[in-house]
């Protein structure tokens, strides 16, 4: 069963054209200069969730907590200047990068936060493939 799209990912999607990025479940995932792939997510309250995956968590051990460590320092780091955080999956698997944005968004802003998010998930990935 279908779930209806939240207001803004349908506004971008049209915008954008890319009505075939549209999922069952509510979402859109979307490819940005084709190499990050952004899921747009209905979130509580009427907010918009923008999520990416950055790195899968290697098993538990020495080498999974320096890495959360390291990652945790650069994170802890960008709070400051980028509306990004990086957060673990539920099943603590993989590390993603996640954004909320407000419901009352124009559609500028909508279109600034994902380009923000797609320079954020740039520099997450590159630091990601240190641990590949």
């Amino acid at each position: 069963m279908s779930q209806p799209t939240h207001p803004l990912i349908q506004r971008y999607v049209q915008r954008h054209q890319l009505t075939d990025a549209l999922r069952a479940d509510g979402r859109a995932t979307v490819v940005i200069d084709e190499r990050f792939r952004v899921h747009l997510a209905p979130a509580p309250q009427g907010w918009l969730a923008l999520q990416a995956r950055v790195l899968d968590l290697p098993p538990a051990g020495r080498d999974r907590d320096a890495l959360l460590v390291e990652m945790g320092e650069f994170a802890a780091g960008m709070l400051a200047g980028h509306a990004s955080t990086l957060s673990a999956d539920p099943r603590e698997e993989t590390l993603g990068l996640q954004q909320l944005i407000r419901p009352d968004a124009s559609d500028l802003d909508v279109d600034e936060a994902v380009g923000q998010f797609a320079n954020a998930l740039s520099f997450w990935q590159a630091v990601a493939r240190r641990y590949a």
